[in-house]
């Protein structure tokens, strides 16, 4: 994080979204593809670029009347540009994946613990020695965690810079939590961080990334309980944002709590024991998924890779929280506005905030 924040310890404004692009491409990196890769610059292009390559390339695409896509969509510039980013990703995976495949015909070797290795052995199993395919595998893991990653990270600091009064009470539980914890940011401290799990639990109830959730496309026709029917094909969604504003459910559901979840913890699992205290709990952490919590999405379907990003999340959040100072440049005195395109709300990723670093002891 040094290497990508200011160092000064003067105010500087920062492109807070382009370092947090960086920054998470790194973190999650060390899993993907290892320490000894995750901060190689070709690495770091790739897993930012792809996603956004992909989803030109997707919406080229769909301008093109169906009839003409297998003729024209292998032509288009996107397209191209797409397949050469993968190519890339397997240029530089290829002599790193061959190196594993050859370290593994000897059992006194230790393999590496990462994903790029899982998904070798996971490969092997299929019968599947093509070693593209393991390229394009580890570039769709980086598609599904870093951009999603850094806009929940992004949409926390935002809240953050306008509402600075907020860091003392959070910086003291980071503190406190990793000095109980022997100073590492194991399961143990992450967990005990509760006032910052839901400050970010209520940072996405607030400026959720999404009005909508739970997406499903209805294959036969079934009735509700009213007797209404739903036809097969259409696409069923739930508003996840107006649950999440409504007053029914939550109190006063317009205003930033940034302890509401850790006092709902706090007040409702002191009543309970056993099985629902911990209910009370798993419900209200910022994982946690319900019918008034859909961030991640509901039932079985629910984003697998919540538990990670949210601990990812966390260390980001708490490294920056410890040894940085944050706040709007001069003259905003709001939060900056969430940007709103059809459904989907994401933080603007063209504003800016003022970072400095924090001299001496933390």
């Amino acid at each position: 994080m040094a290497s990508e924040l200011p160092q000064s310890g003067e105010w500087e404004e920062v492109d807070i979204n382009q370092k947090l692009l960086r920054i998470v491409a790194i973190v999650s990196g060390r899993i993907f593809v290892g320490p000894e890769l995750c901060r190689n610059e070709t690495y770091i292009d790739s897993a930012i670029n792809y996603t956004i390559d992909v989803m030109v390339a997707v919406y080229m695409i769909g301008l093109l009347p169906v009839w003409l896509r297998p003729f024209l969509a292998p032509r288009l510039p996107f397209v191209r540009k797409l397949e050469k980013r993968i190519q890339e990703a397997d240029d530089f995976l290829r002599p790193v994946v061959k190196e594993r495949r050859t370290a593994m015909q000897d059992p006194s070797l230790a393999s590496p613990d990462d994903m790029l290795q899982w998904i070798i052995n996971s490969e092997i199993k299929r019968g599947n020695v093509d070693d593209k395919a393991v390229a394009k595998l580890q570039l769709s893991v980086s598609m599904a965690a870093i951009h999603t990653t850094t806009l929940t990270a992004l949409n926390a600091l935002y809240t953050l810079a306008a509402m600075p009064h907020l860091v003392p009470e959070l910086r003291d539980e980071i503190r406190q939590a990793l000095k109980d914890n022997g100073g590492e940011f194991g399961s143990p401290a992450l967990q005990s961080m509760k006032k910052l799990d839901s400050f970010l639990k209520e940072t996405m109830r607030c400026f959720p990334l999404s009005a909508v959730s739970f997406q499903r496309k209805v294959l036969k026709p079934f009735a509700l309980s009213n007797g209404q029917t739903i036809p097969a094909g259409v696409i069923v969604e739930v508003p996840a944002g107006s649950i999440a504003a409504d007053g029914a459910i939550f109190d006063n559901p317009g205003e930033f709590d940034h302890l509401r979840f850790y006092k709902m913890r706090q007040s409702k699992g002191s009543q309970a024991t056993g099985s629902a205290k911990a209910e009370v709990v798993a419900n209200s952490q910022f994982v946690s998924v319900s019918e008034s919590s859909l961030t991640f999405g509901y039932g079985r379907h629910a984003c697998p890779g919540r538990f990670f990003a949210a601990n990812e999340i966390k260390m980001i959040m708490a490294n920056i929280l410890l040894h940085y100072e944050i706040r709007n440049p001069d003259g905003v005195t709001e939060r900056h506005k969430n940007v709103r395109t059809g459904s989907q709300l994401s933080p603007d990723h063209t504003k800016r905030v003022m970072i400095r670093k924090i001299q001496g002891d933390i």
